[in-house]
């Protein structure tokens, strides 16, 4: 026997046994499995489930410590080698569990969910309850290891998810058979069953059940659908199998026809995972607009940020499923029998039909619901926004690429002759040996190595580093003509459209990025020297709303900081007046931007840095950090911390103490909206710091979104001519077409504006946070309407908006 062996403990009539990987230091010491570090977390995980440690029997698959763990067995993703050992360690452990008699045995870590169920990937299974592949009959629920909870891995957030597998093991102990809801999956279905199954979805739609969907794509065209209107049961109606077509062209006629029926219902709730995929692919091949959509991804999202949103794991959280969704993947990743795709496809549904009940129910618990009635409603305007798209300059796009491909070609010139010797800026390695070694300059280090990212670079050319400041620049023009200025982003249509996630962001933005089909990219992050390319179609005007410093303005009211808050009520520049405390000078000085600030390289104006500070510093940035961001001097950014916060103390002792107080009461932030977020994170200061943003940033993302896309997009009897085309963090933006009327746009604009500018409530005092417009032809070459300036009536502002749009015609003649 091994002198490290360390035996099993707990009583062999238990009826829930612990299986973990291997004893550590701690173990061996005292003869004892999980008494160690991880060995406590998990006894405080069995306590908080309800379930006493004393009663539980606790083993490893390995039980020495005379070698380490790739000694016995190696994992790599599916792929699993074990030695000889090993394999007699699990042998052991066989007949190990053929003594004893649990009703639950739980697989803690991969090593043990391997051993015990030949399976792979525990945050995959972790929640399911399986059969043993080692012990045949035996019921196994696999979880997290509890040492990715403490040092060094620091997973927090995993003690939530070991808790929740440990109750569902309490429940499971009290019997040894495995007890999975019985569910029927109908594939393969006649013409005349999936007719009857959509007719009778519509007829229990119509009586008020949700009814749930999916789609599965094969060569970027519908496979198949599947719907369900009960927890138990689903039908994937299927369009093409090994044959090619499955139904003649008649009979899938006459079956989307009725799909679109279902779909387009606004009286019938559907419901579906990433709904606004599937909407959006529905949308632009069949021409299907979908209507009253519920989203199981948004609700997850919303009740617990902290965690993944995919189905696999909201099925692991909300129902009694076991994880499936490999049988999809292996399905396109490799082919197979059509009927696998069709259960995996119905089994969506399922899941989503089974989850959103339990899931509107914790919504409503934590007075959330409203949260996530308002946030679904993004589904339709974004999946308007997503088809519709936005005119490109093509030529100029594909002008400017060319052009950026000739200077590149001269920047890689000049940066060779600089370091007298060809340099690859694409390759970390050669950058290594050429500033750490060639130079011998000191290494910056991300994870202990060496590295040359961005943030690197920029230290590095704030040290003067002509070839660090060469690379940058050659990094931003392959970042611009990839991201933004390739062609191939555009539709042939001459648009760009991308596809929108409604939970892109833990605090409600929205994000952007390529879309299903191939086109498109981020549209949310474009440089503003590259929004000129965005074009207003022709006949129409570009119009968007932007909140005047909102997030800057939250932070004052809501941490009642009197010297911030004096400012927007009296119409001062709040950049300016930081800049003129920072800097000690009279406020006109610091407004004046030819007035330039010898920081940084000396081309910013005074302003520019107040600005910095108030985005940066209200969420507690350190000097460290500001320095690194902007490309400061250390001793100059500490300056500038430190009497920023001198100037504003309520910043910390107000905003800061108040998300510090509320996350210390119940982890939960709640914006001026009304959107509550949790935080399941270990207390310390690094989820403070990620929490100061939550309430400004959070209010934002639901204002522009409520109270500008929605409130345009559900009001078609007042916006039905204005097409919404982009939402950027706190703006939003369209065009109305020139055929209306100044007076008519004016009035539409006042509507908006109205909307936007709702008075917020923080405890006693109400507030507004003016809008600013911008007016183009295109994106980029906008006039500025400020709040402050805005006309008194809507014939001034009629003649306004006239004269910029004649003054924007002449100069593009």
């Amino acid at each position: 026997m091994p002198h490290s062996y360390v035996p099993p403990s707990g009583p062999q009539t238990a009826s829930i046994v612990i299986v973990g990987e291997q004893p550590g230091r701690q173990e061996v010491q005292r003869r004892k499995p999980f008494v160690g570090p991880a060995g406590r977390e998990l006894s405080d995980c069995l306590a908080s489930a309800g379930i006493l440690r004393l009663e539980c029997y606790f083993t490893n698959v390995f039980k020495d410590l005379d070698a380490p763990l790739y000694k016995y067995i190696n994992i790599k993703g599916r792929k699993v080698s074990t030695t000889a050992t090993g394999d007699q360690y699990i042998s052991e452990l066989k007949k190990e569990l053929e003594q004893l008699s649990p009703n639950v045995v739980v697989a803690v870590g991969n090593v043990a969910l391997y051993a015990l169920t030949s399976r792979t990937g525990v945050t995959k299974w972790r929640g399911s309850v399986l059969e043993s592949t080692l012990v045949p009959g035996l019921k196994v629920i696999p979880t997290i290891h509890p040492a990715t909870i403490i040092p060094p891995k620091m997973q927090y957030t995993n003690r939530y998810l070991l808790i929740h597998d440990l109750k569902l093991a309490l429940r499971e102990s009290d019997y040894p058979d495995i007890r999975t809801s019985e569910r029927r999956y109908i594939t393969g279905a006649s013409y005349d069953e999936s007719i009857a199954y959509l007719d009778q979805c519509i007829m229990k739609g119509l009586e008020g059940a949700t009814i749930a969907f999916d789609i599965e794509i094969h060569n970027m065209q519908l496979s198949c659908i599947s719907f369900s209107f009960r927890p138990d049961e689903a039908i994937s109606i299927p369009f093409v199998n090994s044959k090619g077509d499955y139904f003649t062209v008649e009979q899938e006629a006459a079956i989307m026809r009725i799909i679109t029926d279902l779909l387009e219902d606004p009286c019938i709730r559907k419901v579906g995972q990433n709904v606004i995929f599937d909407s959006s692919f529905l949308q632009r091949r069949y021409g299907i607009h979908t209507h009253s959509l519920d989203d199981t991804m948004i609700a997850q999202q919303i009740i617990a940020p902290d965690f993944p949103k995919g189905l696999d794991f909201i099925t692991s959280m909300w129902t009694d499923m076991p994880y499936y969704k490999d049988e999809g993947k292996q399905w396109f990743n490799a082919g197979g029998r059509w009927e696998t795709l069709w259960e995996y496809n119905a089994r969506d549904s399922i899941a989503c039909s089974i989850a959103l009940p339990k899931q509107l129910n914790e919504l409503h618990s934590t007075g959330n619901l409203g949260t996530y009635e308002r946030q679904r409603q993004l589904i339709e305007p974004l999946t308007f926004m997503m088809e519709h798209g936005i005119r490109a300059d093509v030529k100029a796009m594909t002008d400017a690429y060319y052009n950026a491909e000739t200077q590149l070609a001269e920047l890689q010139e000049e940066l060779n002759n600089v370091a007298k010797q060809p340099l690859n800026p694409q390759s970390p390695k050669q950058l290594q040996t050429y500033f750490y070694i060639t130079l011998g300059l000191p290494a910056y280090r991300k994870g202990g190595k060496p590295t040359t990212n961005d943030d690197a670079l920029k230290r590095l050319a704030r040290k003067g580093i002509r070839e660090a400041s060469i690379i940058q620049r050659m990094r931003q023009l392959n970042k611009q003509r990839a991201n933004y200025l390739d062609p191939s982003h555009v539709d042939s249509d001459g648009r760009i459209r991308c596809s929108y996630n409604p939970v892109g962001t833990r605090y409600s933005r929205i994000s952007s990025s390529k879309n299903i089909f191939g086109t498109g990219m981020n549209l949310q992050n474009w440089p503003h020297s590259m929004l000129r390319y965005l074009l207003a179609d022709e006949g129409y005007l570009y119009y968007s709303f932007d909140l005047s410093q909102f997030e800057n303005r939250i932070v004052a009211y809501v941490g009642n900081v009197s010297r911030m808050i004096e400012a927007f009520e009296t119409g001062q520049d709040v950049h300016s007046l930081t800049a003129s405390l920072i800097f000690d000078m009279p406020i006109d000085e610091a407004r004046d931007k030819k007035n330039l600030c010898p920081l940084g390289d000396g081309t910013r104006p005074y302003r520019f840095w107040g600005k910095k500070a108030n985005h940066g510093l209200n969420y507690d940035l350190g000097y460290k950090s500001f320095a690194l961001y902007y490309e400061l001097l250390e001793n100059q950014a500490k300056t500038i911390v430190e009497k920023y916060h001198a100037a504003y103390p309520g910043v910390r002792t107000n905003f800061h103490a108040h998300v510090r107080k509320q996350l210390a009461t119940n982890r939960t932030l709640t914006n001026l909206l009304g959107r509550k977020t949790t935080f399941l994170g270990r207390r310390d200061d690094k989820l403070y710091k990620e929490a100061y943003s939550c309430i400004p940033q959070g209010t934002c993302g639901d204002l522009i979104n409520e109270r500008g896309l929605e409130y345009i997009y559900y009001n078609p009897d007042k916006f039905l001519q204005v097409d919404l085309l982009t939402q950027v963090h706190d703006s939003v933006g369209f065009q109305i077409p020139l055929s209306l009327g100044w007076m008519e746009h004016a009035r539409l604009l006042n509507d908006i504006k109205r909307s936007l500018e709702t008075p917020l409530r923080w405890g006693i005092r109400e507030f507004v946070v003016p809008c600013d417009l911008s007016i183009g032809l295109n994106m980029g070459d906008v006039e500025e309407l400020s709040h402050d300036d805005w006309p008194a009536s809507e014939k001034l502002l009629a003649e306004e908006l006239r004269s910029i749009y004649v003054q924007k015609l002449n100069k593009g003649a």
